[in-house]
C-alpha cells in the first residue's frame, strides 16, 4: 500500500519546528458553535506566530464527534490561514468512530496532514489499529498521537506497534504524561529506518521545556542514533500563544548557539510553565476541567465569549488560581499584547463589542 507524502512546503515547516496550537472550540452560552469568535481565536494564533491551528483536538473537545461542526471548523481555519497566515501548515486531529470520514473532510479542505487521536481505536485489535492508520495514510499524510491514560479513549502503544506505525506515518505526538512511555516512543523512532525523516512533537504538558531542550540517544545496530522533538503540540500553546512562541524560539536558538536569551532562566521557565499548566488543566483534580481552564484563560483575555464547554464547568477556585499564576509570570502571558490589540483583532473579524 502506498501512503501520501507531505508536500515540500509542509515538510519544511514541520522540520523547522515551532508552536502548533490545538485549537479550542468557540461556543456561546447556549453551547452553539460561534463563528466570529472561532475566527477571532484563529487570527490571534496566527498573529502570535503559530505554525498551525489544529481543529478537533482534546482542547476542542474532539469537535464533539460532529462531522458538520468539524467540516465548517476546518473551513474557517483554512480560510483564515490562507488570508492571514504566512509559513503555516493546515493540520487537523481526527478520532472517534468516524476518523476516516473526518480525514476525508481534511482532504476536501486542502489540509496538509492529519493526526489520529487514539479515541479512534476503541475496540480495535492491534491489527485493526494499523489498518486504520493505513486507510487514512493512503488519502492524506498522517501522524500518530499517544494520549495520557486519564483521558477517555487512550491507547497504549507497544514498541512493536510503534515500529509498524512509523513505517506508515510521518511522525507522532507523544502526550503520555509518562516519561517511560515517552522513551518507548522516542526509542522506536530512533530505531526506525526512517529515523532521520520522522517529525516528533511533544504533548507532555508536565515537561514541555525539558522535552524541547533534549536530545535522545539510543544504540541501534552498533550505532548511536539521536532523535529530538521538532516542536510542541499541546494545550499550553492554546493560550498565551505569543509568549509561548517567544520562549520556544529561545529554546530553538539555544540549541543552535548555546546562548540563552529568554528573560527567565531555563529552570525558571520550566517551573513556571508547569505551574501554569497545573492550574489550567485542573491537574490536581485528575484533569476533570482541563478544557474549561484553557477556555477560562482565553475568555479572560477577550478571545472567547466565556469558558463555555459541552460538559466541563470548572473546579472550585480554578479561575482564581489561573489568574494568580499568570500574574506571577508576566513573561508567560499575552495580557499586555491583548490589552493593546484585542479591539483591532475583534474589529477585523466583525465583533463590535
Amino acid at each position: 500500500m502506498s501512503y501520501m507524502d507531505l508536500s515540500p512546503v509542509a515538510k519544511s515547516i514541520f522540520n523547522n519546528g515551532g508552536v502548533f496550537v490545538p485549537s479550542p472550540l468557540a461556543l456561546d452560552e447556549k453551547k452553539r458553535h460561534h463563528e466570529a469568535y472561532q475566527r477571532l481565536l484563529t487570527l490571534y494564533y496566527i498573529r502570535s506566530g503559530a505554525k498551525a491551528v489544529i481543529p478537533g483536538a482534546h482542547t476542542g473537545e474532539f469537535a464533539l464527534n460532529d462531522l458538520e461542526l468539524l467540516d465548517r471548523w476546518m473551513l474557517w481555519i483554512s480560510e483564515m490561514c490562507h488570508q492571514y497566515g504566512d509559513e503555516m501548515v493546515l493540520m487537523a486531529m481526527v478520532g472517534g468512530s468516524r476518523a476516516l470520514k473526518q480525514a476525508e473532510l481534511a482532504v476536501k479542505h486542502g489540509y496538509h496532514a492529519v493526526m489520529i487521536a487514539p479515541t479512534a481505536f476503541t475496540g480495535l485489535s492491534d491489527a485493526g489499529v494499523l489498518g486504520l492508520f493505513e486507510d487514512i495514510a493512503s488519502i492524506i499524510p498522517t501522524f500518530a498521537f499517544e494520549l495520557q491514560t486519564t483521558i477517555p479513549g487512550s491507547y497504549r502503544y507497544s514498541p512493536k506497534i510503534w515500529a509498524e506505525i512509523f513505517k506508515i506515518t510521518h511522525g507522532a505526538k507523544g502526550a503520555s504524561f509518562d516519561t517511560y512511555r515517552s522513551l518507548v516512543m522516542l526509542e522506536s523512532a530512533a530505531k526506525s529506518s526512517k529515523h532521520q525523516e520522522l517529525i516528533l512533537f511533544t504533548g507532555n504538558d508536565d515537561r514541555i521545556v525539558a522535552d524541547l531542550l533534549g536530545n535522545y540517544n539510543f544504540k541501534h545496530d552498533q550505532q548511536n542514533r539521536c532523535v529530538s522533538y521538532k516542536g510542541g503540540l499541546l494545550g499550553h500553546f492554546a493560550t498565551d500563544s505569543g509568549a509561548a512562541v517567544n520562549w520556544f524560539n529561545a529554546i530553538k536558538d539555544y540549541r543552535k548557539s548555546g546562548q540563552w536569551s529568554f528573560e527567565l532562566s531555563k529552570e525558571e521557565l520550566a517551573h513556571g510553565v508547569n505551574r501554569c499548566n497545573m492550574e489550567l488543566f485542573d491537574a490536581l483534580n485528575n484533569f476533570e476541567n482541563s478544557v474549561w481552564g484553557v477556555k477560562y484563560r482565553l475568555s479572560s483575555m477577550g478571545l472567547l465569549p466565556g469558558p463555555f464547554c459541552s460538559h466541563e464547568t470548572g473546579s472550585r477556585d480554578q479561575a482564581a488560581l489561573i489568574d494568580n499564576v499568570y500574574g506571577e509570570y508576566p513573561a508567560l502571558s499575552d495580557d499586555q499584547f491583548l490589552k493593546e490589540n484585542i479591539g483591532a483583532l475583534k474589529k477585523e473579524v466583525g465583533i463590535n463589542n
